[in-house]
């Protein structure tokens, strides 16, 4: 097991090279440090020092989410792979402005084909309704080239994103979005975008953690302190065939379920129980074999690899992109 996901109350003791997970009611869950590189703790959670100081001897990253799939928090092991050659390099392709848009241009063509595709996906099964969706999002990337700054870029695919989710009931009417609301979400389908969004940034950021790239130096977003921004980045290619992807298959499936979330004054939330049938879904979907081959885990190091190479001028990074 490389992720451990928390959804209840619990506590986590420690025994020996073992976390013991002790929740309010059921038995308790005996997880082996060997092989863990990283805890997600979407409940309520008392730890001790013994139990960080397991995880820091062992290079394990703890992560703290709210309601909303936010990180909240992290703890993170002592040490870094990070190199200075790598990190130099890093450095200045953010400094050089021609550099910072050419990678920041990547990006956003990334998320954006990927975001064709899954509309394009359910066009070839018969849904010609969605082509003029897709003729408005082909016309926006051809503007991506020719964007002078990443404001400009920023918008490009806020308009992209704006006729994707416009698109989304033409694939099934329950897909019903209206308009995005992050901070809070104000209904299940909003949630479960913050949530997934939420679960992608902390798969790239644990896998970033395994790269020489220092995760506090974007080149799409702003790079700020308390938070990864180049994970941000990365996870921008990801939404679509991960967390989108998701959400069009529970709904379609029918295994969304009211007694998931919460909703009082306009804010919605996932319960407990939709919590854990989420992280399910979440587990099952980037531990699966995409296309043949890797699982999106794998695939997320490969990305963060492929750019770790680019800023060393060794290969052009050339983002994942979803087969169809």
């Amino acid at each position: 097991m490389e992720t451990l996901y928390l959804t209840k109350d619990v506590k986590i003791a420690r025994e020996h090279s073992t976390l013991v997970v002790i929740p309010a009611a059921g038995p308790r869950k005996r997880v082996p440090i060997e092989g863990l590189r990283h805890v997600i703790v979407a409940g309520e959670a008392q730890l001790t020092t013994a139990v960080l100081g397991l995880c820091g001897r062992n290079e394990v990253r703890v992560t703290i989410l709210d309601w909303y799939g936010n990180v909240t928090g992290a703890f993170e092991p002592k040490g870094s792979p990070a190199a200075g050659r790598v990190r130099v390099k890093q450095a200045a392709a953010f400094l050089n402005p021609v550099r910072r848009m050419q990678l920041a241009r990547i990006f956003v063509l990334g998320a954006a084909r990927n975001i064709r595709a899954n509309l394009k996906y359910r066009a070839y099964r018969g849904n010609r309704s969605l082509d003029s969706s897709l003729l408005a999002i082909d016309a926006l990337m051809a503007q991506i080239p020719a964007a002078a700054n990443v404001e400009a870029l920023m918008g490009i695919e806020g308009q992209i994103r704006a006729y994707y989710y416009d698109a989304w009931p033409l694939i099934d009417a329950r897909l019903h979005l209206g308009a995005r609301r992050r901070r809070p979400p104000d209904s299940p389908l909003n949630c479960l975008i913050s949530w997934f969004n939420g679960l992608a940034y902390s798969l790239v950021r644990n896998e970033l953690a395994k790269t020489h790239l220092d995760d506090c130096i974007s080149f799409l977003h702003a790079s700020r302190e308390a938070r990864s921004s180049l994970a941000l980045d990365l996870s921008e290619n990801f939404k679509p065939p991960i967390c989108d992807t998701l959400i069009f298959e529970a709904v379609m499936r029918g295994q969304i379920k009211p007694t998931w979330f919460h909703q009082e004054e306009g804010v919605c939330r996932l319960a407990e129980k939709g919590r854990a049938e989420t992280l399910q879904l979440w587990v099952r979907k980037t531990e699966e074999r995409v296309q043949g081959e890797h699982s999106f885990r794998e695939i997320v190091r490969q990305e963060a690899i492929a750019l770790e190479r680019d800023l060393l001028g060794i290969a052009e990074y050339r983002p994942w992109r979803r087969k169809i």
